[in-house]
Formats: structure tokens, sequence, C-alpha cells
């Protein structure tokens, strides 16, 4: 069957193009990362017309402090680098062979960003030790296909977090023989990810996860 496809709003062009940088001997961490690509997704649907994210502004003010509003923007600034450095103080991050790691149930943690700034709500899930479960691909194939809005996943154990902003999905029916032959159905399922490396290597990956984080306006 043809391939159905599902797209946050905006697509390609609402993607930030933000990316690590060094902080405290190793990487600031691709969980900062994906909360503050996130987190500014949603502030530019707010300040561009999104109905659905209307009255949400604030998740970006000026400098990434909690002065006056502002837009975040879609690349590198010293002002989202405070984001970054923000949430990673919130969510635990730490240095792991030079990288910066961050455990699942740590990022909930990054509601604590959202305090004072916006009455945006975040809400996260995840599997302890890093098993796929189909609960965890459906929430954040929920929030792309239902909502519109992006959702972070988990690729690998504690190897990286990136942003979903794309899902697509097809049905096959397979012929399989051993005595006998039957026909079953079967399903691919994929992601398509902002990876938070500055707009470089997004791309498709195979939508089992560990791990979801989703916000809500």
């Amino acid at each position: 069957m043809a391939w159905t496809f599902y797209w946050a709003a905006g697509g390609h062009a609402a993607q930030a193009r933000y990316n690590q940088f060094e902080h405290g001997g190793c990487q600031v961490g691709c969980g900062s990362v994906a909360w503050a690509m996130l987190f500014g997704w949603g502030d530019r649907q707010a300040e561009t017309g999104n109905a659905y994210w209307a009255g949400r502004w604030g998740l970006y003010r000026q400098n990434g402090g909690r002065g006056a509003n502002d837009i975040a923007p879609l690349t590198m600034t010293e002002g989202i680098r405070n984001v970054i450095r923000e949430l990673r103080s919130h969510i635990g991050t730490f240095c792991l062979f030079g990288s910066g790691a961050t455990w699942p149930w740590e990022m909930d943690d990054s509601r604590h960003y959202l305090n004072g700034r916006t009455y945006t709500r975040q809400d996260c899930h995840w599997n302890s030790v890093g098993w796929h479960e189909d609960r965890l691909r459906n929430y954040a194939r929920n929030s792309i296909r239902d909502r519109r809005t992006p959702a972070i996943i988990g690729t690998g154990w504690l190897n990286h977090y990136p942003l979903a902003y794309g899902y697509a999905w097809q049905r096959r029916t397979i012929r399989r023989c051993f005595i006998f032959c039957w026909t079953e159905e079967v399903y691919d399922r994929w992601f398509y990810v902002n990876q938070g490396w500055g707009g470089s290597g997004n791309d498709w990956v195979e939508a089992g996860t560990w791990f979801a984080g989703e916000i809500y306006p």
C-alpha cells in the first residue's frame, strides 16, 4: 500500500538549526538542545498565526531570559545558548566520555523552564531501561498526526534525543512459507527527525523509541 505521511505545522521550514556546544568541559547534551528546539518551535507558532498555539507566547524571551517577550530565532544565538544552558541545569545532564548524557526520567524536569514564562504544558513518558514500546511511539505519533506538533523521541540507549516532526507508515501483505504457506500483514513506521546538529543529518529513522516528550498549549 501507499505510504501515509503526517507533518508538524510548518514542516521543514519551521525547524530550528540549533546544535550542541561545549559547556563545563563536555558537550552541552542533545536533551537540552531538543527541548530548546521544541520550545522554540512552539514560540514561533504562537507568534506567527497558528491558532492552536495562539496565546502561548513567552516560551522564548529576550536573550533567553525571563524579561520582555521575543520570537525564538531559527538559528543559534547567544540567547538560545542561554536557553540550552538553563535547560541543561534543569534536566541534570552529565558528562559521559565528552558527551552530555541525560537520564530519561530527568528530561521531565524541563518543565521548570516553563514556570513564569508561559502556560504551555509539557508531558514526558519513558521506559527506564531503554526498551522500545508501542505506547511511546504512539505518544509521539499522535502529537504529530493529531496536533501537528513535534515531539522528542529517544534513539539508542542514552545515545540521542532528536526532535521528531514527521511520521510515515504503510501496511504491507507478505507471504511466508514453512511446511505450508500463508500471508500476513506487516507495518512499516518511521519518524522524520531534526537531529539538533545545526540542520545537518535530518532524516527518517525507524519509529521505535524509549522516550516521548510533548508540549501542549
